[in-house]
């Protein structure tokens, strides 16, 4: 229900350096499943020069929080620490040419996951950062709401290309490509092992819970069925359509697993034909 910046638009459709950054040295999180938006943020630094080498980012939430993470990321490239530990929601907010006031605890988080990378770096114990003043011009945008729609088929194909999908790639290929949070072993050929009713109980608990979230950006996520460690949903309204639905759906996948302590695989049912 908010009008975003082009810029916001496209660091959402088409996020810059999503994924695990396997030979991280700093790593800072900020945010929770349990609220709705999260972040992860994984820093190479050059323990020399302290200069960032690399920056990538895993993050579960709406279209401003892939945004703001995707933006810090650029922001930090290449900035020494001391550069970067400067670096405010402000700045992240203007970088997206503004963000609705009701979207800035987005780069608030980036904010915060940033300073916890660099407090893990330098071995200290991460601290809130200083809250400064913001500017008004540079980060509010008061405009009539407008009803969110979903975006037209040729340009979904377009930023689906521009996320990596091939032609021919389903939503599961596309999910398992962009966010290894979502990969799980696959089971060995044989009998599907019964999921237990406890785990079922718990597995659609977990997804009504987790409902309002898909439901306040006008999707929707229903549970079809479990067979062994596979969780069956169905997706609809804009999550349906979403090219971010990897990192949402990574979410409720990845609290499923922690909870029950074993893999499972969410699978959407656009992915079983």
């Amino acid at each position: 229900m908010f009008d975003y910046s082009d810029k916001v638009k496209e660091y959402f459709f088409k996020p810059r350096n999503a994924g695990v950054l396997e030979d991280a040295n700093a790593v800072g999180e900020a945010g929770s499943l349990a609220r709705g938006d999260a972040l992860k943020l994984m820093l190479r630094i050059n323990p020399l020069s302290e200069m960032i080498e690399e920056a990538r980012f895993l993050s579960h939430g709406g279209g401003s929080m892939i945004a703001c993470s995707s933006a810090l990321t650029e922001l930090v490239r290449g900035k020494s620490v001391d550069e970067a530990s400067r670096l405010t929601s402000a700045d992240i907010a203007e970088f997206l040419d503004g963000l609705p006031p009701e979207k800035m605890h987005c780069s608030e988080s980036g904010e915060k996951a940033l300073a916890a990378a660099i407090a893990a770096f330098r071995g200290e114990t991460p601290v809130a950062p200083e809250r400064r003043p913001a500017e008004p011009a540079l980060v509010q945008i008061a405009v009539p709401p407008k009803p969110r729609r979903a975006p037209p088929p040729a340009a979904a194909a377009m930023a689906a290309r521009q996320n990596g999908a091939a032609p021919g790639m389903t939503l599961r290929e596309l999910i398992a490509k962009n966010n290894p949070l979502a990969a799980v072993e696959e089971e060995e050929t044989g009998p599907v092992e019964p999921v237990s009713q406890d785990d079922a109980s718990v597995i659609s608990k977990i997804i009504t819970e987790m409902r309002p979230i898909f439901q306040r950006d006008k999707g929707d996520i229903e549970l079809l069925e479990i067979k062994g460690r596979q969780v069956f949903v169905r997706l609809s309204g804009t999550c349906a359509s979403c090219l971010m639905a990897s990192q949402t759906l990574a979410g409720v996948q990845k609290r499923i697993m922690e909870t029950i302590g074993r893999p499972f695989r969410l699978i959407p049912s656009t992915a079983r034909a």
